[in-house]
């Protein structure tokens, strides 16, 4: 290498390690206190019944980073016993090179820093450009804005209005994103609300889209800015599940659980549809949608049910939620209640089936001791099925076969002397035994 690349290499080391260097902290200058504005006065009031106290460390606020004192003050990053010392706080090596904070070093040496001034006045330019209807330049400076004085009651304001001015630009990819920016750091935020109620809408819209144009997941969308990059569909399922879990309380929340069951049922996804279903009628019993998740879950476990050679508790299940039905929403029903009726009745026809399934297969090994015993659980337990007469006369004709069949290899064990260990002692002919209802002897 030559000289002159070597001294470029070893300016940009030099570069590097002034931006990343060590850092003094003088944790006794922390300890002043400055006045808190009008604006950090409100916010302190309006949050402090959520502060918790942190052992060594001081007050905090549920997704608000930093700590505080009993006033409301911002106390520094460090353990309040060590306020005041004259030790010196270094950080480790990977730390200091961490690309987050070297960012952040570089845009502060260059005057990019957090500055309240300068982001109250990107606020402002953003709110004059908002009320113009400039929703893609009002955006760019409200995420100037948030992003100079982080942490504070302004970077909470301005991160909602950034989502809202992608919003009213119809750039609903970016709008979730942002309103997905804000709960998360603030889940409490004071604009919830409207938050939950803007997402509903973008997630309607996307699955209405994806019901006109169905389209594969994997096909990107480069043209329009209304949509995600790819399974716009998805993406409207992925939002009514954040709604649901960041709002369970809200009054969109059951609205999202029908919105997904329903559009997994239209698709024939049975499964997920049954589960949502459900969801919504154990989590809100409340909730407007019961009786139509009570009626479709009922139809999602009847399409569930494979056959006689497959699970039996979809069956169960709907037997449950018929019987429900019928009890609840008397009036709801009106001319479905027939229906449900007989739904229940083919319920325990197809019971009654699978009982006759296990009859059969056993009558056909010759097992008939087994076959009469699934005959008698359908004579007793569906009656009213046709299949209990047919198990009658069932009965009536293998009522003197024996219970099971004989040992075809009888002749076989006969060329083999018995066992003289210790145990049970079985006769030659052991089914003629057990079919006498004798019990085998025990040699002592």
């Amino acid at each position: 290498m030559t000289a002159e690349p070597r001294l470029r290499v070893l300016s940009i080391c030099c570069l590097l390690a002034s931006l990343c260097g060590c850092a003094l902290v003088n944790r006794s200058a922390s300890i002043g206190k400055a006045p808190l504005t009008a604006e950090q006065a409100s916010w302190w009031e309006a949050n402090k019944y959520r502060k918790v106290y942190i052992p060594g460390r001081g007050y905090q606020i549920p997704g608000v980073a930093g700590y505080f004192d009993e006033s409301g003050h911002r106390l520094p990053d460090v353990p309040i016993d060590a306020l005041g010392s004259d030790d010196v706080q270094e950080e480790g090596f990977l730390d200091k090179m961490a690309p987050k904070k070297a960012w952040g070093k570089f845009q502060k040496s260059i005057g990019n820093g957090p500055n309240e001034a300068k982001a109250r006045a990107s606020l402002a330019e953003g709110d004059s450009l908002f009320r113009q209807k400039e929703f893609a330049k009002a955006a760019k400076k409200f995420n100037k804005a948030y992003k100079g004085w982080p942490d504070s009651p302004l970077e909470e304001e301005a991160m909602f209005k950034a989502a809202e001015s992608n919003f009213f630009a119809d750039r609903y990819a970016k709008a979730d994103d942002s309103y997905g920016m804000l709960t998360k750091k603030y889940p409490s935020t004071q604009y919830l609300s409207q938050v939950v109620v803007r997402r509903f809408s973008i997630g309607r819209y996307w699955e209405e889209y994806d019901k006109g144009h169905p389209h594969w997941p994997l096909t990107p969308n480069l043209v329009d800015k209304s949509r995600p990059r790819f399974d716009t569909g998805g993406h409207a399922l992925k939002v009514y599940e954040r709604i649901r879990l960041e709002d369970p309380t809200g009054p969109l929340a059951d609205d999202s659980i029908m919105a997904t069951a329903n559009n997994h049922f239209v698709k024939g996804r049975w499964d997920d549809a049954d589960y949502h279903y459900g969801l919504l009628r154990t989590e809100y019993p409340k909730s407007e949608f019961q009786f139509q998740s009570h009626l479709l879950g009922l139809r999602c476990k009847l399409l569930k049910y494979q056959g006689s050679d497959y699970d039996g508790g979809p069956l169960d299940e709907a037997e449950e939620l018929a019987t429900q039905l019928l009890t609840q929403f008397p009036t709801e029903l009106g001319n479905e209640r027939e229906r449900i009726v007989q739904t229940r009745a083919s319920l325990n026809a197809q019971r009654a089936k699978r009982e006759w399934d296990m009859a059969e297969y056993y009558a056909k090994g010759k097992y008939f001791g087994a076959s009469r015993h699934f005959y008698e659980k359908i004579v007793e337990e569906y009656p009213e099925t046709q299949l209990a007469q047919e198990s009658r006369t069932r009965m009536e004709t293998i009522k003197t076969e024996p219970a099971v069949p004989d040992d075809p290899f009888i002749w076989l064990t006969r060329w083999f002397p018995e066992s003289k260990r210790e145990g049970p002692v079985l006769p030659k002919t052991p089914n003629a035994a057990v079919a006498a209802g004798n019990k085998p002897t025990v040699q002592r």
